[in-house]
């Protein structure tokens, strides 16, 4: 058995090939943002790193978001595309649930955030319960950075003391996150930034959760494939204001 792993929801695309037994090969963007362009050449990459051909694939899985609208688009459209094609299964894996296999404490709750502008991150928690299942301390959806930080501080009333924070929310909220834990009310609250070799989105990760997904018979046909992009694109928003606005003259 072998997973095709597509990430595509963050800055540098990835892929990755899992085999039945966890072995990875892992191929990454050195370029940012020109997913489209060097996608299919790092599947043919990866697949000459595990002396693997196309036939040899199994599934095609797809990091389905959060994250930037157009990298969805294009990873899950190609993993479509390539599950078509090869008369294979998709398996649609959650963006932020992937973070859980970046590494660090597996005691921790592991936080991701995504910047989605206008002081909104795209964010959830997770931790893994003792029979090493990934258990939500926090739905992923969209929020204000404080209610988020919020809902954490009362996850985090439940015994559960340390946070790490994943993603590219990091970078323009740390001192936020910095001076809400700093307060008397959450000063018991230990928290830690990912490195950066850790800190964003990997095929590799994604490869991970896919094979539990896949081993569970959570694969679907490749017509189910679905973005998620947690909320509406800012040019689907605006244009829904102006007609609202347009309607009230």
């Amino acid at each position: 058995m072998n997973i095709l792993a597509i990430e595509t929801t963050g800055a540098a695309a990835s892929v990755a090939v899992i085999d039945e037994t966890g072995h990875i090969f892992e191929e990454i963007s050195g370029e940012t943002l020109n997913h489209l362009q060097f996608l299919m050449p790092m599947v043919k990459k990866v697949l000459e790193k595990g002396k693997l051909q196309i036939n040899d694939l199994t599934a095609i899985a797809a990091s389905e978001g959060p994250g930037s609208f157009t990298g969805i688009r294009i990873g899950v459209s190609s993993a479509r595309a390539l599950a078509q094609a090869l008369q294979l299964e998709c398996i649609s894996v959650p963006t932020l649930k992937t973070f859980l296999y970046n590494g660090g404490n597996d005691e921790d709750i592991f936080c991701p955030i995504f910047d989605a502008r206008r002081n909104q991150v795209y964010g959830g928690a997770y931790k893994w319960s003792d029979d090493g299942f990934i258990e939500e301390a926090v739905a992923g959806k969209a929020y204000m950075l404080s209610e988020l930080l919020e809902l954490l501080r009362q996850a985090l009333e439940q015994g559960d003391r340390e946070v790490t924070f994943f993603g590219d929310g990091v970078e323009p909220f740390k001192a936020q996150i910095e001076e809400w834990q700093n307060t008397s009310l959450n000063s018991n609250i230990q928290i830690k930034f990912a490195d950066a070799e850790n800190r964003y989105q990997k095929a590799s990760s994604v490869a991970k959760l896919a094979l539990e997904m896949y081993k569970k018979g959570e694969a679907c046909p490749y017509n189910e494939l679905r973005p998620n992009y947690m909320r509406k694109a800012e040019a689907e928003r605006k244009l829904e204001e102006a007609q609202a606005a347009g309607a009230e003259r």
